[in-house]
């Protein structure tokens, strides 16, 4: 748990750092709600983790008691439970951000945040990259982490395209096997890689294509009729 640990203490301190940079912004921006929306899902997350690692250095006989002494159970009750705190922060980043994505499309096309269907023309757009050519590595991460977002959405297989799918990232290419899960996401990758969504986020909250439009409120105030 203590490389999962210190993971986790890195994304959150990361996430802290992007809540402060724009607590300048109105109180309900959709900038600043969203960092700290998805800051309060790593922190919730990181305080289980630690509970948990307390527990099992301080009460090891009783927390290897509750799981029969058997070491492979507690080997997978740790895989398992690390990787069930990564997808509740994947699943708070992704689903999110595709909202703030579709809001900010829709500011600059005019078009209603659910009409446009290719995240790959919202992304181009937004990012002003070029689409299916990517140029910016943040544009690139976008896409990478939807095809694994669509991915999820089957139990974790890959089904898109019987002849697999590859894409590159910062000069690493990330394969997209038919019927089988990534291999990428061992040993906690996926940290990694929402550690540079965040660094994305920055990028695009800062560009002048996002700063020219103005301050919005975040939807979920309209929705919540505050």
């Amino acid at each position: 748990m203590e490389n999962g640990l210190d993971k986790l203490n890195e994304l959150h301190a990361k996430s802290m750092e992007l809540v402060h940079k724009y607590e300048h912004l109105p109180e309900k921006d959709i900038r600043k709600k969203h960092l700290e929306i998805l800051s309060t899902q790593i922190a919730v997350c990181l305080v289980n983790l630690k509970i948990n690692t307390r527990f099992y250095e301080l009460n090891r006989e009783e927390f290897e008691y509750i799981l029969n002494n058997d070491q492979e159970q507690i080997d997978n009750y740790i895989h398992h439970f690390i990787q069930n705190i990564s997808e509740s922060i994947i699943d708070a980043a992704l689903f999110q951000s595709e909202l703030i994505f579709r809001f900010y499309y829709s500011k600059i096309t005019g078009k209603t945040p659910g009409e446009e269907r290719s995240l790959h023309k919202i992304t181009a757009t937004i990012f002003e990259d070029t689409e299916n050519n990517w140029t910016k590595e943040e544009a690139k991460l976008v896409i990478l982490l939807w095809t694994l977002r669509n991915t999820i959405h089957t139990g974790g297989i890959y089904f898109a395209k019987t002849a697999g799918h590859t894409l590159s990232y910062k000069g690493q290419d990330f394969k997209f096997e038919y019927g089988k899960g990534p291999n990428f996401l061992q040993d906690s990758y996926i940290i990694s890689l929402l550690s540079d969504l965040l660094e994305s986020l920055d990028y695009l909250f800062s560009s002048s294509i996002i700063n020219d439009l103005g301050s919005f409120e975040h939807p979920s105030y309209y929705a919540l009729g505050q």
